[in-house]
């Protein structure tokens, strides 16, 4: 998927369309379970997964106070960059909003 670098969303055009942060969390933790031994999770475990720990972050307000929700959400955002293999230079936390985003439309 090759992000247009022209448009990032804010937290709440990102996040219009997400579940519960409370079913995703329930959602992950599945996934995450569900999973053979040995397994890699997917794109969506990914992107489902930084993108509720971006939303937890935003909740708390972790971006104002250097919160240890923030650091979690940024390394997650960073994994689905890794997963997604891109050469995107941006905040990961942006890449996580625009890829949800996205994924959410074709939903």
């Amino acid at each position: 998927m090759s992000p247009d670098t022209e448009r990032w969303p804010t937290s709440d055009m990102a996040y219009a369309k997400a579940p519960g942060i409370v079913r995703e969390i329930g959602w992950t933790a599945q996934a995450a379970a569900d999973r053979s031994f040995g397994t890699t999770l997917g794109r969506e475990f990914w992107l489902r997964k930084a993108a509720l720990l971006d939303r937890i972050a935003l909740a708390e307000g972790a971006e104002d106070r250097g919160h240890d929700a923030a650091d979690v959400a940024e390394h997650a955002a960073a994994r689905l960059m890794d997963v997604d293999d891109t050469d995107v230079i941006c905040d990961p936390r942006h890449y996580v909003r625009q890829q949800y985003a996205l994924w959410a439309d074709e939903q």
